[in-house]
Parts: structure tokens; sequence; C-alpha cells
């Protein structure tokens, strides 16, 4: 409680923004959700989605990777997104850049999808992708990985 109350009414960027951070770390993803849609400093929104980043937690990283209108902060979420492993959020990375039509927000899916090793969404989305700089740039991270999908997708383009 003292944590929330410092986190919301703290005249301080900077102590607002390690309440949030303890707040995290103690799982309080309700109390970060609440402080999230009231708080107008920048930098302290950052925090609340590192906050919900160590919850570990990532149904409002997801809201927030979908609707976000700052589109640094929506960024960051899409990472962190990535940072959580692919069995948590693999899925909705893939769908996300399916579905999104900001550059910064798609580099940041593959980016996302890169961290996690996640061959296997890449592969499936460099096999949908029309534009030709964007693919490349997804068979260079692809290029990266050290895993069976990569390899053979790999492969299958030299092959041709």
């Amino acid at each position: 409680a003292s944590l929330f109350a410092a986190a919301k009414s703290d005249p301080s960027p900077e102590l607002r923004r390690q309440a949030v951070h303890q707040l995290g770390v103690s799982g309080g993803v309700n109390e970060l959700w609440q402080l999230y849609s009231s708080e107008s400093d920048a930098e302290v929104k950052k925090s609340i989605l590192e906050g919900l980043f160590l919850s570990g937690q990532p149904e409002k990283l997801f809201d927030l990777a979908g609707h976000e209108k700052d589109p640094a902060l929506r960024k960051q979420a899409i990472r962190q997104l990535g940072l959580m492993g692919s069995a948590k959020t693999g899925t909705f990375l893939t769908s996300l850049y399916a579905r999104e039509t900001d550059p910064g927000a798609k580099k940041a899916a593959i980016e996302g999808l890169w961290l996690q090793g996640n061959g296997k969404a890449l592969v499936e989305i460099a096999r949908k992708e029309t534009d030709p700089a964007r693919r490349k740039e997804i068979v260079q991270k692809l290029s990266l990985m050290n895993n069976k999908d990569s390899s053979d997708y790999l492969m299958e383009l030299l092959n041709k």
C-alpha cells in the first residue's frame, strides 16, 4: 500500500520510478495498471512498463503493445514481450506483426521474436512478408540463430 501511494503521489519522478520498480518486483500488476492510466510523465510510464515486465505477467503488456498511442512506449511494450519468452508471448507477437502497419512496431516485433530465439515464428513471418527490405531484415536475424527452423529456411532460400 505504501509503495502504491509513493508511486501514485510522490512529487519526485525519480522516487515514483523507484516505487514503480518495487511494485513490479513484488507482483503489483493491478496497482501498476492503475498508475499507468493516470501517469503523465513518460519516464515514469517507461518504469511502469518495466514493472509490468518484472511481474512476469504479459496480459497488460499485450494490451499496451496493441493500443498505446505513444509509439516509443508501444515499442517498449513489444520489446519487453519479446523478453518474456516464446511460450508466453510468441503467438501474440506473430499476430501483432501480421496486423501492424507501423514500421517501428513491426521491427520491435521482429526483434522480440529474435530475442526469444523463436525461429519458427520468424520463418512464418518471412514467408508471408512482401516487403523485400523487411524480409531481408528477418532473414538476417534468422542467420544469427542456431535452430532447426531457421537453418532449414535458410537452406531453402539457398537452394532456390
